[in-house]
């Protein structure tokens, strides 16, 4: 895996905007910074290791500026990177696991080699510390693309709540009910492709989900990247809450083989089973198609319901798990 091209790939699909100018220099603090990596290892020249962390902390001093006038709305430029770092700490700015990566650099990097001028690194030291910050540099651009995503829908959806009011009644139906009714309409409205629009990532469509219901269903609570058990690692794309009712949604792209059972609707159930959870949608998307087909999977040993919402074109009949049975024919069907 070429981590800088993933940097770049994730760079290049945000949006224009006043940020822009500032990631392609993080990007190129990064380039810079494994240049003097490799020169060290080249060319024997202890200090070019040194000279790679001091890379690496511009690079993260402004991937942290580029998140503050993204996802708090404020210009950085007369901030210092203190309170600036202190913002987004304290008031929850940043995501759990890109607060974890933002923790790791900032303690075991960054700080130590400014407040001390007489440090040196050494050559396992300057690459650990490379990868770290372009780890973080990339959690952290792709929730920038989410919140640009989640904006720009949520923009769209307001041109457009009259009409998904009429096609979705919030208030009808139980939350599971609501919430297929719902990525139904979203699908409608959003997963569309234009000519020359690029693929759009998983934390695009996130984005553009949860703004969409921001505005399309106001009473429901629209948790996003949420921890299903605080004792364990996974996480769900996006849980939806509503009185006493719960639903996990999962998101994936439409698989390419249509020949197997789709891995999701597994992940979903485990993810259901440890977070003590009954109600899921797994909702496979496809760019540029907008209809779904839905089928619904009873898991009687876990009494889980599972509502699976996969673009039309797909074909039917994929077998299903010997546990899981249609609980509901597909009305188009």
């Amino acid at each position: 895996m070429d981590i800088l091209a993933t940097l770049r790939t994730k760079i290049n699909s945000t949006d224009d905007g006043d940020h822009s100018s500032g990631l392609r220099a993080v990007l190129l603090h990064i380039e810079t910074g494994f240049a003097h990596l490799r020169r060290g290892q080249d060319q024997g020249d202890e200090t070019a290791f040194t000279d790679a962390i001091y890379r690496s902390n511009q690079a993260f001093e402004g991937s942290v500026k580029e998140a503050y006038r993204v996802l708090a709305e404020k210009d950085p430029d007369k901030k210092k990177p203190y309170d600036i770092e202190k913002y987004l700490e304290e008031k929850d700015v940043l995501r759990p696991r890109v607060l974890s990566q933002f923790t790791t650099y900032r303690t075991e990097w960054r700080n130590p080699s400014t407040h001390d001028y007489k440090l040196d690194f050494d050559e396992s030291e300057a690459f650990v510390a490379i990868m770290n910050v372009t780890t973080f540099a990339c959690v952290l651009i792709d929730q920038i693309s989410e919140r640009q995503s989640f904006n720009k829908s949520k923009a769209e959806t307001n041109s457009q709540k009259a009409e998904i009011e009429k096609s979705v009644p919030e208030s009808g139906g139980s939350l599971l009910e609501v919430t297929a009714a719902l990525l139904t309409e979203f699908a409608r409205q959003q997963i569309t492709e234009t000519s020359g629009e690029s693929r759009k990532t998983e934390v695009q469509i996130t984005g553009a989900l949860c703004g969409f219901l921001a505005v399309a269903a106001p009473s429901i609570e629209v948790i996003a990247d949420f921890r299903i058990d605080p004792a364990r690692p996974e996480r769900g794309d996006v849980m939806l809450r509503k009185g006493d009712q719960n639903v996990l949604i999962e998101l994936k792209r439409s698989p390419k083989s249509r020949d197997v059972m789709d891995p999701g609707l597994f992940q979903l159930e485990h993810y259901l089973k440890i977070g003590g959870l009954k109600n899921g949608v797994l909702f496979l998307y496809e760019q540029g198609i907008s209809e779904v087909q839905r089928d619904d999977y009873l898991f009687g040993e876990s009494d889980i319901t599972i509502v699976k919402l996969a673009p039309l074109t797909r074909k039917k009949g994929l077998p299903r798990r010997s546990n899981a049975i249609e609980r509901t024919p597909n009305p188009s069907e």
